[in-house]
């Protein structure tokens, strides 16, 4: 059995897994492919091969007040962090609530490895 330092320190997401400046957004919803369920809209790109994946979040003033939009960073990022293993390496992901969504957990972490497998044949059908 694994000590629980080294359990936490598998699923931490540090500032290296995440799209922080506004210039990596923008290339991402630009030239990135789109993929959505009823619930998350990914756009991702290829980054370098074998470097791990990085997420971006981005939530629209339409989806509600600041708690709300909060609350949908949290679960998004949540899942992501908990299910990093399960997300294909290589990739700069965006994602951003579906209009008229509702932030249900449950939902949110069958989307992610779900979206971001989507993405990644989809990146690789475009070579």
């Amino acid at each position: 059995m694994r000590p629980s330092w080294q359990i936490s320190v598998r699923y931490r997401f540090p500032k290296s897994r995440r799209i922080l400046h506004s210039s990596q957004f923008t290339v991402i919803l630009r030239r990135g492919v789109c993929v959505a369920d009823g619930v998350l809209v990914l756009f991702a790109v290829e980054s370098e091969p074998g470097s791990p994946s990085r997420l971006g979040v981005t939530i629209p003033k339409r989806t509600g007040n600041a708690v709300a939009r909060n609350h949908w960073k949290r679960l998004i990022r949540e899942s992501f962090r908990t299910q990093q293993d399960r997300v294909p390496d290589g990739m700069n992901l965006v994602v951003r609530p579906k209009k008229g969504a509702t932030a249900d957990w449950a939902k949110i972490q069958k989307s992610i490895p779900y979206l971001t497998r989507k993405a990644a044949r989809r990146l690789g059908s475009e070579k």
